[in-house]
């Protein structure tokens, strides 16, 4: 009879471009460290980060991963806020308080979950609904007041499709008739990606409304949110029409 970690169903799997990505998503506006999972897949290393969405019924389980050249060390090191741009370094310590830390998990037999998940074989999950917007504005009016009362800064997801990009973040809201919640995806369309790893936004009497991308979190005055580009996010429809 199998265990009962057999029957564990595959997360989701998405594939992050690259390791600054990967850092990122952890690490970048986050508080406290990290636990991140380094493991060996068909003859390369890979870092993880398992993560879940509030999603319909119950969670939805989120297994974010990056290929890496070589293994890591313990620590993966990230800054955001110099104003030379982003910082990452792997380390074998976690003293240096400038950076935020991920902590690796070394498995020595890779989950068969996870394996599945890597391999390609989940469960499509279920669609968010789906909510296309004006502009980036709308969406960074969204994470603002969520940040404030959730500490909790949802990425900005970007990924190629039918040679559109889309940029968007899933929002769920809670109790929603029988559902623990309603998965909201918020996007826009756009003909070239943002060329920069953040948002900067302020609101205020003197200037307006300002949005900007940056390539670091350094001025304290602004909102940030993070972009984090990915091969794909299987939790947009495969169908769905993206052309201008």
């Amino acid at each position: 009879m199998a265990g009962s970690a057999d029957l564990a169903k595959p997360p989701v799997p998405v594939r992050v471009k690259d390791l600054l990505n990967f850092a990122r998503l952890g690490l970048a506006l986050s508080e406290g460290s990290q636990i991140l999972w380094h493991m060996h897949f068909k003859g390369r290393h890979v870092a993880a980060l398992f993560t879940a969405y509030m999603y319909w019924n119950g969670d939805l389980p989120l297994l974010a991963y990056s290929n890496l050249d070589e293994k890591p060390k313990p620590f993966l090191a990230y800054r955001s806020d110099s104003p030379k741009g982003e910082e990452i370094v792997f380390s074998n310590d976690a003293d240096d308080t400038k950076y935020k830390y991920g902590s690796f998990i070394e498995v020595k037999k890779i989950p068969k979950a996870f394996e599945e998940s890597l391999s390609g074989r989940y469960t499509p999950p279920q669609e968010p609904m789906l909510t296309e917007v004006e502009d980036l504005n709308s969406i960074v009016r969204i994470l603002l007041p969520l940040s404030f009362r959730e500490g909790t800064i949802f990425p900005l997801w970007q990924f190629k499709r039918n040679k559109i990009y889309v940029v968007g973040t899933c929002i769920p809201f809670e109790h929603y008739y029988e559902a623990d919640a309603l998965p909201v995806f918020f996007y826009v369309k756009r003909e070239e990606p943002l060329a920069a790893p953040f948002i900067k936004y302020t609101a205020s009497r003197a200037t307006g409304e300002r949005l900007d991308v940056s390539n670091n979190t350094f001025d304290a005055k602004y909102f940030y949110a993070k972009i984090v580009d990915v091969e794909d996010l299987p939790i947009f429809p495969r169908d769905e029409a993206v052309s201008q």
